[in-house]
């Protein structure tokens, strides 16, 4: 299955290839970042990073920075 990752703050729009069943760990993964520094958004609903993915959506991933 197809998914289009929305990559903030880069800006920057990546057409994925994931199997059937993939997760956003499994996307994020695939981009090569770090599952607990991302947050995955479809709409503008945040979703868990387990949750399983379908085919041609698109979801936004978010760096998440913090810092003191």
């Amino acid at each position: 299955m197809r998914v289009t990752a929305e990559l903030y703050p880069a800006k920057d729009t990546r057409a994925v290839d994931l199997p059937e069943g993939a997760s956003g760990i499994d996307l994020v993964r695939s981009l090569s970042l770090a599952p607990d520094a991302h947050l995955l958004v479809r709409g503008d609903v945040p979703i868990p990073i387990d949750e399983p993915l379908r085919d041609g959506e698109r979801v936004r991933v978010i760096s998440v920075v913090s810092g003191g």
